[in-house]
């Protein structure tokens, strides 16, 4: 009985209070619908889909330099770089400010895809915004990629350059070592051949050789095998140059990232969603009004008057 006449007393509160809970509800949904639809600007998003893949083909020593740069994850971290992104709009003439809310990458799981959305003020301006941002983040890991393989010449370059004079050196000592002892001057040239000649040799070129002695047999035997070892070292680095210096004319980002989603024009805002925040209006009025009713109810019950 007493939970009877309690339901019919928060009935008869509520209907008492009908005009209040009806009007903040109104009111409440009046604004929300005028700040929609007049005062927040409408945001337009634009989608895209690219695949970054380092492993598209054969790039040789550069695979690993490729592999590190074309990635998802660095992909999706650059074209959210603020400052990058707002170097583009610079470098097009466009006075506007990224902001780091407005654009999103997720990089789907297990996969090398990326999803972007940018936000702008406009659908023409949410496409090409977007289709600016990939191409500039192209052009950085494409720019990051060849600083580091010019690095990595300028090194070939340099060990290159360091055993050159090495080898220079000891042929040099060899030489000096070949003469000095009047030995056949065929040694020279076997050593730099790296093959044996069989040459006719005079009777004074064959006693000098008959009196080649152990310690000088020894350092000539050295000093040629370490002739070999640097050549080869030398063969070995030139081939590296080579390879970087192929792969750095020939470099190009667009086989590593291939957009598979063009940026999309949207048709229609993303942004207020009207209808949703009048709805919500609505419920926050609703609250509104039952709280002010419940405590009128309870003001005047716990009056003393009364």
């Amino acid at each position: 009985m007493e939970e009877t006449i309690e339901l019919r007393e928060l009935i008869e509160t509520v209907w008492k209070g009908k005009w209040i809970i009806a009007g903040l509800t109104a009111l409440f949904m009046l604004i929300a619908g005028g700040v929609s639809w007049f005062v927040l600007p409408e945001q337009f998003e634009s989608k895209a889909t690219v695949q970054v893949a380092s492993e598209v083909q054969d790039t040789g020593i550069m695979a690993s330099y490729v592999a590190a740069e074309f990635t998802p994850v660095i992909f999706s971290q650059r074209i959210k770089n603020e400052s990058l992104m707002n170097e583009a709009f610079v470098e097009q003439g466009i006075n506007e400010k990224l902001s780091m809310d407005d654009i999103s990458a997720t990089v789907q799981a297990n996969t090398n895809i990326v999803d972007l959305k940018y936000t702008s003020t406009s659908a023409e301006k949410a496409q090409e915004h977007l289709e600016l941002f990939i191409n500039k983040t192209k052009e950085r890991m494409n720019t990051s990629v060849k600083r580091t393989l010019t690095e990595l010449e300028k090194t070939y370059t340099s060990e290159a350059n360091q055993l050159s004079g090495e080898i220079e050196s000891l042929i040099e000592q060899y030489n000096k070592l070949i003469v000095s002892n009047e030995l056949p001057e065929m040694l020279v040239l076997q050593t730099l051949v790296n093959s044996q000649i069989i040459m006719t040799v005079s009777d004074a070129q064959s006693q000098a050789l008959s009196n080649v002695n152990g310690a000088l047999h020894n350092e000539l035997m050295q000093m040629q095998a370490q002739v070999e070892s640097k050549s080869t070292e030398y063969r070995k680095v030139l081939d590296k140059y080579q390879s970087v210096k192929t792969g750095l004319d020939s470099f190009r980002p667009d086989p590593f990232i291939r957009t598979i989603v063009e940026p999309t024009i949207p048709e229609n805002p993303s942004a207020p969603s009207k209808l949703l925040n009048v709805a919500i209006a609505m419920i926050i009025g609703l609250m509104a009004g039952l709280g002010i009713v419940f405590f009128r109810q309870y003001w005047r019950n716990s009056s003393p008057t009364k």
